[in-house]
């Protein structure tokens, strides 16, 4: 056996040594890697859990100004602050309220009680001297923000006034700030001043939540400065600690301090000394497995490379392979020079690549494709296919540049573009070519390269796509467009908003256009004169706003989007002279017309809402126009928005409240006018919104007559009216008191419903009513046209032993027929006579008569709306039955009528 050389190794040897070596430098490599990403991992986590801690500081100041935002409405919302305001007692509050103690208590450092019009009333603070407490209480008070924050506040509905809270620095201290509206216990009042409460985080931070956090946190604003901030780094570490420095922020986003959060490096210094070891030990033992692994794979692998070396000698020895003395020690230098010598002495079978050649010419000429071949971007060959398909005789076509049919003008073609993705790998490419005639063929082109006549070529396969592209943009307009107008559907317009919305807000614009008149036309001249309509407003929108995306989104509904936030008078201008246009009668198809529209254009500041929102504002605002404003487009502004925002939440929820009691009767007692004594009351509905507040009957009445809901609601403030009285009498009764009456006003379709009568029979029983003691109300509007069927209602109502009375007398056409041609019990004088009796002569004589006349038809009368003694006096004079109004009682809840008029003694 010959003994092997340091440079000279056979082919044994040299495996297992190249693999020891190679498993030694991976084991190494390894290793290095390992630790670069470990270390780079315990790095990260570092960085990770220091953004967790500084996070979690942030939070915890956050939650400390909340907590504080929080607690501050139990002082807000109590009716001792609210009298501070309200009587002024400062002396006697203070002396109740104001310590050192109470800061204690609420872990406070400032209270201050600010008026309306943004002037401290009185504040406390733990400042050593009043002077300084003074300073401190000025300096807050006019911090800038708080002073807008009073001021927008004072602008808005009482229900739309918020609380403010947040962070702010005072002098070199960080604050955290709440300012709260002070209501009453019950919120039924409006705000009468603010409450600002003020905690000084640079000394109480992080406090008792110190012991909470994960990592030590303190505030820094001595060395603050705001132009720096960007350029200071917001990580620090040194070899045992990491710090990072976060920027604290005010309301307005001004950075005001840092938040300096600081840890040990932990994690990093045990990770590097643990790798110190590990490269220690790894190396030992890798050393070890390289040398072991040597061995063993020379003995137990590396010996079949040497029977693969006999086989390769033996091979060489047949074929009488030349220089087998100078390569002996190299086994792969002579199984090359081996493979060399046999691929020359093999030839390819000829008759084999004759029938290649042949199918792929009957492929070339017979297929359907058209097939170009190209070398160096000129064409050398055309099957019949591409000529019929590019209109080319063979002669023309050959030996032109692939540019003829592809030129470079044309974007959609691109030849480089083609040639470099051929490159890349891309085989397959859609692109428009020219025929002979100039026009372009929409085609899907195939590339490959092969050899042709001994040179590398390009062989193209064209596929004509024309007819296939026609059907794609029919689908694409049948999908996008509606057939009727030719504009844009309803899912592409509201998709094009949507974009708008997500990616330029605040910067377009859109108008809505509405004809509530096109839905009347296809219901009474059906769906051809509908069809003629539309066209008809779609030719005058493309004609005169063709520029812009249109869309139709409903029968009646059409939409413009306005891309840019300025520039809309050439729109509105448009929009207007089509809303004039529109409201004058046209001839289609011989039939006169009304396209009379409305028109809204969205104001771009409150295009950053929602498009449901948008859409909704656009519909509300709509059916708000009225009067000379209706054929002239209407901008949907920031105060619109909120009503219609109001309208949807009282629209949503008015079901509910009526099915669920929610809407409430209030009692204004009516007094007798000798006695001054209570007789009754009449029930006002009131809504008590959870988040709008008090709801005026003058606008959820309406709606619940639009929604159908009007006989629901009235049947439901009877019931709690009907329960109230019988209840309270009840009561009255057992203190041996006088019964009570109650007057429920009842709408014109409860009058005439068909189940009133069964339903007041049932309320009757139920509630124990006695004959007499439930009026209902109604208008002269009501008695309006049949005269017969109202007095049947009448009667059946009064056989119950209900009394009815005439509401608003006075302000209808017929109000004097109206009392002598109905059996009522009752007339009530509209307030519009009772204010003018004071200033009014003719309301003077007017009352007079009216009194006198229902004294002889044996009628009560009673006075609506008195409010002054003055009134009183006159109408006690005038012998006017009963009086109601705001100079005796305003109305009021169930519980405070039934507290002061039940008999029962009263805390």
């Amino acid at each position: 056996m010959q003994t092997p050389r340091l440079f000279n190794l056979n082919l044994r040897y040299k495996t297992a040594l190249y693999f020891s070596l190679g498993l030694l430098g991976m084991i190494i490599s390894f290793l290095f890697i390992s630790r670069y990403f470990f270390l780079y991992s315990l790095d990260e986590l570092e960085n990770m859990e220091i953004d967790h801690s500084s996070q979690q500081a942030i939070a915890v100041i956050d939650m400390m100004v909340t907590q504080q935002e929080g607690s501050s409405y139990d002082w807000a919302y109590w009716d001792e602050t609210y009298d501070l305001f309200a009587h002024r007692d400062i002396a006697g509050y203070s002396e109740r309220n104001l310590y050192v103690e109470t800061l204690d208590a609420l872990n406070l450092d400032l209270m201050s009680f600010i008026t309306l019009d943004g002037q401290s009333l009185v504040s406390l603070s733990r400042e050593n001297t009043p002077e300084s407490s003074a300073s401190l209480n000025n300096k807050m008070v006019s911090v800038t923000l708080l002073q807008q924050h009073i001021l927008a506040m004072n602008n808005k509905l009482d229900v739309h006034r918020e609380s403010l809270a947040g962070i702010f620095k005072i002098d070199d201290n960080i604050w955290g700030l709440s300012l709260a509206p002070v209501r009453n216990s019950e919120g039924d009042r409006p705000s009468n001043g603010w409450m600002l409460w003020g905690r000084n985080l640079s000394e109480r931070f992080p406090g008792d939540f110190e012991t909470m956090m994960s990592a030590s946190n303190a505030l820094v604003t001595k060395s603050f400065n705001p132009a720096d901030h960007a350029k200071t780094k917001s990580i620090d570490k040194t070899s045992e600690f990491i710090v990072k420095w976060t920027p604290i922020s005010d309301l307005a986003g001004e950075p005001i301090a840092w938040l300096k959060t600081q840890t040990k490096r932990e994690h990093y210094s045990k990770g590097n000394t643990l790798f110190i070891y590990l490269f220690a030990t790894v190396g030992v033992v890798a050393s070890v497995i390289a040398t072991s692994t040597f061995f063993i794979f020379k003995r137990k692998v590396a010996t079949r490379f040497s029977h693969f070396a006999e086989g390769i000698n033996e091979i060489a020895s047949q074929y009488q392979l030349e220089g087998l003395q100078s390569v002996k020690f190299d086994e792969l230098e002579l199984a090359t020079k081996l493979v060399q010598k046999l691929s020359e002495n093999t030839s390819m079978t000829q008759s084999q690549l004759k029938d290649s050649m042949a199918k792929f010419g009957a492929l070339y000429h017979s297929s359907s494709l058209g097939m170009l071949i190209v070398i160096e971007r000129e064409i050398v060959d055309a099957n019949h296919r591409a000529l019929e398909l590019l209109h080319y005789k063979k002669s023309d076509i050959l030996e032109q540049p692939l540019d003829t049919l592809c030129p470079s003008t044309n974007e959609e073609c691109r030849v480089d573009a083609m040639y470099r993705e051929l490159q890349n790998g891309q085989t397959q490419f859609e692109a428009q070519m020219l025929d002979s005639h100039g026009e372009t063929i929409d085609c899907l082109i195939e590339a490959t390269l092969i050899q042709h006549n001994g040179h590398t070529a390009l062989m193209l396969l064209l596929q004509d796509l024309s007819e296939n592209k026609q059907q794609a943009e029919m689908i694409q307009k049948l999908t996008d467009f509606d057939p009727v107008s030719g504009f844009c559907n309803r899912p592409v317009i509201l998709g094009a908003l949507e974009e708008l919305v997500k990616h330029q807000p605040n910067h377009f614009s859109f108008i809505y256009i509405t004809s509530k008149s096109l839905k009347q036309i296809a219901e009474v001249y059906g769906h051809l004169i509908f069809d003629e309509a539309i066209q008809y407003i779609s030719t005058w929108l493309r004609d005169h706003l063709g520029t812009h995306q249109i869309g139709r989104i409903s029968e009646h509904e059409f939409i413009v989007i306005l891309p840019n936030a300025s520039g809309h008078s050439d729109a509105l201008e448009a929009a207007n002279r089509l809303l004039n246009q529109l409201s004058y009668k046209i001839e289609l198809s011989g039939i006169m017309l009304s396209l009379d529209s409305k028109a809204v254009m969205v104001d771009p500041k409150i295009t950053h809402q929602s498009l449901e929102h948008l859409l909704l504002v656009a519909r509300y605002s709509a059916q708000s126009m009225s009067g000379r404003h209706m054929h002239e487009v209407l901008v949907a502004d920031g105060e619109l928005s909120e009503q219609a925002e109001t309208s949807m939440i009282i629209n949503r929820d008015l079901e509910v409240a009526i099915r669920q009691d929610n809407i409430i009767p209030y009692f204004q007692p009516i007094v007798n006018a000798k006695s001054g004594e209570v007789i009754g009351f009449e029930a006002l509905a009131r809504w008590p919104h959870p988040t709008l507040g008090i709801i005026s009957p003058l606008i959820f009445i309406p709606l619940a007559e639009q929604g159908k809901l009007i006989v629901e609601l009235g049947e439901s403030i009877l019931n709690q009216s009907c329960d109230f009285i019988g209840k309270l009498n009840t009561k009255r009764h057992s203190q041996g008191l006088p019964p009570l009456t109650v007057h429920v006003n009842l709408s014109a379709q409860h009058f005439y419903h068909s189940r009133l009568i069964s339903f007041l029979q049932s309320m009757i029983e139920e509630h124990n009513i006695s004959a007499g003691h439930l009026v209902l109300e109604i208008t002269e509007s009501m008695l309006m046209g049949g005269e017969t069927e109202s007095i049947h209602c009448i009667n059946e109502i009064k056989q119950l032993g209900v009394q009815l009375a005439l509401d608003d007398f006075g302000t209808g056409y017929a109000s004097f027929s109206s009392v002598c041609n109905f059996p009522l019990d009752i007339v009530k004088l509209d307030k519009s006579y009772v204010d003018e009796i004071e200033t009014n002569d003719r309301a003077k004589t007017l009352v007079r008569n009216i009194a006198n006349m229902s004294q002889e038809l044996g009628l009560t009368i009673v006075a609506e709306g008195v409010e002054t003694a003055s009134q009183v006096r006159k109408l006690k004079v005038w012998n006017i039955d009963e009086l109601q109004g705001f100079y005796f009682y305003k109305p009021m809840t169930r519980e405070d009528a039934f507290a002061q008029f039940s008999g029962l003694p009263h805390c």
